[in-house]
């Protein structure tokens, strides 16, 4: 079996297991306006489904790197799949829905880890971006459709009808139960020199990647609030966040080729800094000038998440696992955290203004990319 072949499945089993993150998201306009909850308490929940993950993917990171311990794909994905779709059956027993989207969380803290071991293998050399990009994309377009899919059942059913998201869930564990994607993660990874590791640049470099994951959840969980307060309907708004992150979509393939190229330093500094106008325009503008700015700063913003995890992997080769889990766990949970501070902003002094401090945090993330210094072995990486 190809590489491709085999990067393309791990990439079909990340579609689905990420459509159920941004599903908590969508729900955002409906708890506030019909179920009476805060911006906080609202916020809270893809925090929580953010914290889960980011606290034990580096854990699942470390035993996939050191003892090939991984939970197979397909109970992941179930787990991811179950703990998103009973809040359909409990949308008034908060405490209750903070426990279900924990235990996706800890399905999807599961899945990450051991997928990117696989594909570390698999995407080696000059083809490293675009195909890391192809997997990261999986996720990317499991996170454009659940606003959708979420959109819509809301829109026609209502909060119980979430309830039917899981069959997705089930189906394909099934799957993968009968169809099972063989496992090619060889734990004896390629290691650096001892005491030649160096993770001051991979700790710039998770930094930066921090910053913009708070500004990455920041624009999934507020800009459907935004919108519907400017007039668009909630299946409007949702179907606009998901367009910005098809955006996003083609903005990963295109930057991890790109960094094959060029080199990944000079994607990630470019693309994150050319998302700022754009970002801002949304704010400004409406009808299709406003439809185009999310669709450039989607396919900005988005360009560079790939090419930070295929730079740190190549930062320090040895830990691919528990990098994997840093950067898509840690990185994104403390990034959640900051969209709960941004709604407490919020909840203070008006959307409007929550909104007015990404600009600023994306700023600070270019920075800090500036000052990575690669040790990747390919010289035009730095």
């Amino acid at each position: 079996m190809s590489a491709f072949r085999r990067i393309g499945e791990l990439t079909i089993a990340h579609l689905i297991n990420d459509i159920y993150a941004p599903i908590l998201m969508a729900l955002q306009p409906v708890l506030i306006t019909m179920y009476g909850y805060g911006y906080f308490e609202a916020a809270l929940l893809p925090v929580v489904h953010s914290l889960t993950s980011s606290l034990l993917q580096p854990l699942f990171g470390y035993l996939a790197d050191n003892k090939g311990i991984k939970v197979s794909i397909g109970i992941s994905i179930l787990l991811s799949g179950i703990g998103v779709s009973v809040l359909g059956l409990i949308p008034n027993q908060y405490y209750i829905m903070l426990l279900c989207v924990a235990l996706s969380g800890v399905g999807h803290a599961s899945f990450h880890p051991g997928a990117l071991c696989q594909v570390s293998i698999l995407a080696t050399g000059s083809s490293r971006g675009k195909l890391t990009s192809l997997f990261v994309v999986g996720g990317n377009m499991g996170m454009a459709l659940g606003p959708i899919i979420a959109g819509i059942i809301l829109t026609t059913g209502g909060v119980p009808q979430v309830i039917w998201l899981i069959v997705p869930a089930i189906a394909t564990a099934l799957f993968l139960h009968v169809n099972p994607i063989t496992d090619c993660c060889n734990i004896k990874q390629e290691k650096t020199s001892e005491g030649k590791e160096n993770w001051r640049p991979v700790m710039l470099l998770f930094t930066g990647a921090t910053l913009r994951s708070w500004v990455t959840f920041g624009a999934m969980t507020f800009l459907p609030t935004y919108l519907v307060l400017e007039g668009y309907s909630l299946l409007e708004a949702t179907t606009l966040v998901s367009i910005m992150m098809i955006a996003g979509v083609a903005g990963q393939l295109s930057g991890g080729a790109l960094s094959d190229r060029i080199g990944r330093k000079k994607v990630i500094v470019f693309t994150t800094l050319a998302s700022i106008p754009a970002f801002i325009a949304i704010l400004l503008t409406h009808g299709l000038f406003l439809i185009l700015s999310m669709m450039i700063f989607g396919f900005l913003l988005w360009s560079s998440f790939s090419v930070t995890i295929a730079l740190s992997h190549e930062m320090i080769p040895s830990k691919i696992g528990l990098i994997s889990g840093l950067f898509l766990g840690i990185a994104m949970g403390a990034g959640a955290i900051g969209v709960s501070i941004s709604g407490a902003v919020a909840d203070m002094a008006g959307l409007y203004t929550c909104l007015e401090t990404f600009p600023v945090i994306l700023m600070v993330s270019v920075i800090i990319f500036m000052m990575v210094k690669s040790s990747s072995p390919h010289p035009n990486q730095d």
